[in-house]
């Protein structure tokens, strides 16, 4: 089936298989399936509008509505809504019934939620099981971390996204098991390596790209069990400490240059189509153990999916982000261990069978909620008997069919966050303008240059040079123009490292690092050594050698 997107316009196919899904999650009441219709929008314009409902870094103060107490939140202080701090929405000083209403079939369903979701009570973080780790979001586990997002079980942590069990790391992004590592992208079981990407079990690196098990090398690309290695080539180990002091003395104020020589050196390697290990039937980028994932990402350990990004142990899920442990889902958003659900953001810890909900844990067989615990038969909030359930649901679903409703996920028009407040500016990136076009919120910092925040400070090249009250100041982005400072732990860890403090916000370096991986796109290039064609998310436009697996591996080993 050939569809043409109404959003960007694009064309896109509709397969037997993704219709076999649809009837698949269909949900039945009273023995009757309401079938789940194909997509309107295409699976970008799909992905952008679940991202829209996924705020993981943009982090606020404001007052909790139930205690007044002082807390962090996802939610800006000047938007509709009404947040509790963390204490206050697990505690039974509330309940989210209070909040429900009747379904009234003369107005929109999105209009009804919408309401519901500006009157119950949102939770102001997600995070659990973490110490001293207030500034952080999406975060399970932790200890002693600040600025970490999407990241699980880390420890002394600092301005970082998607980290796993590490340890003394700042400014890495999809790092897992490290230890000691600085502007780190894509990296696992590696220690006192910086700025490097696609590297596994290495140590003492630098500048480092697609390597493996190499230990005291700078600048080097395809390498594996190597050492006292530059721009690939090999030294004694003297040569190589002289060198090394030589190169790294560029840190500072001239890394740009440093940077530039790594990248010359290694645009002449080739890079392979795709870093996916042990995969069978699947296609997409950084893929695990994975078997018959088509056009996934950041995968681990799943089965049977289908634009589907960032999660483990996935099974049967389709057009979902973020979702450990999960199976049988559909247009989902951080849905951590649910099962056989739809149209659902932010719930969690065994929810199953819900659709169109909310912030909802541990909840069942409910449709339109928000911010529920362990209920079930709920309909925007309002309980229900299951049988008084069964047959309301199949005429709310009648009506959101023909209004064209019933299939799509919530919109964008209402999401409690800005566009650039959300993850969807991370992969989509737009505009203020370009938001605007399509009517979509967009948070406004102000300008920066238009503030003022003391006398200019100027950052010392070398880190020796560094004084402790660097922390007191308010330094300025040398890109942006944005406030940012520097806290005691982070100043301590370049000292320890050798690192110079960083002249960029905490926002501009996550950006950069972002735009180094690859976007979740999928192009049919041939092998640039023996011409077979290949599905990569290289573009052909790019200049990079790009190698199908097998030509890869001949040449890096």
């Amino acid at each position: 089936m050939d569809r043409t997107c109404p959003h960007c316009q694009s064309a896109f196919k509709i397969t037997e298989e993704d219709l076999a899904f649809y009837e698949k999650i269909s949900p039945v009441f009273n023995g009757k399936k309401e079938l789940v219709p194909p997509p309107t929008k295409c699976p970008d314009c799909r992905q952008q509008r679940r991202l829209m409902w996924r705020n993981e870094r943009k982090l606020y103060q404001r007052k909790c509505d139930l205690t007044g107490k002082q807390i962090i939140s996802i939610y800006a202080p000047e938007r509709p809504y009404v947040v509790y701090g963390l204490d206050a929405w697990f505690s039974d000083q509330w309940d989210a019934l209070a909040t429900g209403r009747s379904y009234d079939p003369t107005k929109s369903f999105f209009i009804q939620f919408d309401d519901l979701l500006k009157t119950t009570p949102l939770l102001s973080l997600l995070i659990g099981q973490s110490e001293n780790c207030d500034y952080t979001n999406f975060a399970y586990g932790n200890k002693n971390c600040y600025m970490i997002a999407a990241s699980d079980f880390n420890e002394d942590c600092y301005f970082g996204s998607y980290l796993f069990r590490s340890r003394r790391c700042v400014d890495c992004l999809f790092v897992t098991d490290c230890e000691l590592c600085s502007h780190c992208t894509d990296c696992e079981g590696c220690t006192r390596t910086h700025f490097s990407q696609n590297l596994k079990n290495c140590h003492d690196c630098w500048f480092m790209g697609s390597c493996l098990g190499c230990s005291d090398c700078i600048g080097c690309t395809n390498l594996r069990q190597e050492k006292h290695c530059i721009l690939n080539k090999q030294f004694t180990q003297e040569e190589y400490e002289r060198r090394k002091a030589e190169l790294l003395a560029k840190l500072g104020s001239s890394q740009r240059l440093l940077e530039d020589l790594v990248a010359s050196s290694n645009r002449s390697q080739p890079h392979c189509a795709a870093h996916n290990i042990n995969t069978e039937g699947s296609s997409g980028n950084n893929l695990v153990n994975c078997k018959n994932c088509v056009h996934c990402f950041d995968l681990i350990e799943s089965t049977d999916c289908r634009y589907v990004s960032q999660g483990i142990k996935a099974t049967d899920c389709m057009d979902v982000n973020g979702v450990p442990e999960s199976t049988l889902l559909y247009e989902c958003a951080a849905v951590p261990t649910v099962s056989s659900s739809a149209f659902c953001a932010a719930t969690w810890v065994q929810s199953s069978r819900l659709l169109y909900c909310y912030l909802c844990r541990a909840c069942s067989d409910c449709f339109g909620c928000v911010s529920l615990h362990r209920k079930q038969y709920c309909i925007l909030n309002k309980q229900y008997t299951k049988e008084e359930y069964e047959i309301l649901v199949p005429k709310i679903i009648e009506r959101m069919r023909k209004n064209g409703e019933w299939g799509e996920f919530f919109p964008m028009e209402i999401s409690p966050f800005a566009y650039n407040e959300t993850a969807a500016q991370d992969y989509f990136p737009l505009t203020s303008e370009e938001a605007a076009q399509h009517k979509w919120q967009w948070y406004e910092d102000g300008d920066p240059k238009d503030q003022y925040f003391g006398p200019p400070y100027e950052i010392p090249d070398s880190i020796a040079d560094v004084p402790d009250d660097i922390t007191m100041k308010i330094l300025r982005c040398e890109v942006t123009g944005k406030p940012y400072k520097i806290i005691p732990q982070e100043l301590n860890f370049y000292r320890q490292m050798h690192l110079p403090v960083p002249r960029k916000c905490p926002d501009q370096r996550h950006k950069e690092r972002l735009a180094l991986r690859n976007p979740r796109k999928l192009w049919d290039r041939q092998c640039a050594e023996c011409g077979k064609g290949i599905e990569t998310t290289y573009s052909p436009k790019r200049a990079e050698q790009i190698y199908c697996d097998d030509c890869y591996l001949k040449a890096v080993y």
